[in-house]
């Protein structure tokens, strides 16, 4: 035998050995865990409030939306859209966060791919050097599909080496089930999105938010993830509007409470429907007699059940576990002592 064949027998025989150890690892032993909130709002500046909660619960780090990479149909190329304004200077650790849209990656030709890069990374670099952010990770948010998944890899792949730091993704159930077909990102880690579970677009979904029967046909998938996973929980809530069965639009950080009360408004068997009985006007838009309102939360049990659930599924045994996302209006659905006993880790 060869050197170079004996080398590679060697090589995969030692990969095959260490992977086989992970996999025996404990999931359910206590993990180390750096607590953090996202942030993603169009101006970066946390009330009083809000500062006082990540002190109070030891927010050791911040993943900060940055801006928005969009397809412009006009111009015909990807545009840097809705960046952050900010009205303070951030302190602690930030991770910029971009988020890319599906389309962009359509759209985009591979040969762009290097200038689209540079486009990217020259941006996140002058917004640094502006707001004073000495940042040790960038994060890139993306729903990528089949169609789009080799050129968001490649595109991943120039801004590591643009960046010149460790990049981590957001990763989707249906990515953690599905990777013969969505392929695993070449990032360091993964950042699993435990929200938006179910199809909004549909008025028969329960909650599209979460839903614990939804997410169950992901999670078991998790344990053989090949990427190191982080966790982030939703905080957010809204209610879903459908007109003639298709949806409306969202009415964000609207709860059943303040739809119970509304007199044009008759509340249906489960408790979190309600339909218009008349013709009227609320809310910043007009409602016609038969729109279908559908309030979405997650309620403070099941934030914490889950959280230890997919913590104990999850294999590496440090994890970034995030709160989506530091918003006074979103975080007042919750106490503080939920938010806190959320945060802390598991023992």
């Amino acid at each position: 035998m060869g050197k170079r064949k004996r080398f590679l027998v060697n090589r995969y025989s030692l990969v095959a050995v260490s992977l086989a150890l992970f996999s025996c690892q404990p999931t359910d032993s206590p993990k180390q865990l750096t607590t953090a909130f996202y942030h993603w709002k169009s101006t970066y500046n946390p009330d009083p409030s809000e500062l006082e909660l990540c002190r109070d619960a030891q927010v050791k780090k911040v993943y900060l939306h940055l801006f928005d990479v969009d397809w412009e149909v006009k111009t015909q190329q990807a545009i840097p859209k809705a960046l952050v304004r900010f009205r303070q200077k951030p302190i602690g650790t930030i991770v910029p966060v971009v988020f890319i849209t599906n389309r962009t990656l359509l759209n985009q030709s591979s040969a762009g791919l290097p200038e689209l890069a540079t486009h990217i990374a020259e941006t996140i670099r002058r917004i640094g050097q502006q707001q004073g952010i000495t940042f040790r990770e960038v994060q890139f948010d993306c729903d990528w599909s089949t169609r789009t998944r080799d050129r968001y890899f490649r595109l991943l792949n120039l801004l590591t080496t643009q960046l010149r730091c460790p990049i981590s993704a957001t990763i989707r159930l249906h990515q953690i089930k599905y990777t013969d077909q969505t392929g695993i990102p070449p990032v360091s880690r993964g950042m699993l999105m435990l929200y938006n579970v179910a199809d909004w677009k549909r008025a028969d979904t329960r909650n599209s938010i979460y839903d614990a029967d939804v997410a169950n046909q992901y999670l078991s998938f998790v344990k053989a993830y090949p990427l190191p996973l982080d966790l982030v929980l939703p905080l957010f809530r809204w209610t879903v509007v459908y007109r003639n069965g298709r949806f409306l639009t969202f009415l964000n950080n609207v709860d059943r409470q303040m739809l119970v009360n509304r007199p044009f408004l008759s509340t249906q068997p489960d408790r979190s429907r309600f339909v218009a009985n008349r013709d009227t006007s609320d809310f910043g838009f007009s409602i016609r007699r038969g729109d279908q309102f559908r309030t979405e939360s997650v309620s403070p049990e099941v934030l914490l059940a889950e959280k230890e659930r997919v913590l104990r599924q999850i294999r590496n045994p440090s994890v970034t576990f995030a709160l989506y996302h530091l918003d006074s209006t979103v975080l007042a659905a919750y106490s503080r002592e939920t938010i806190q006993t959320l945060l802390r880790p598991i023992p």
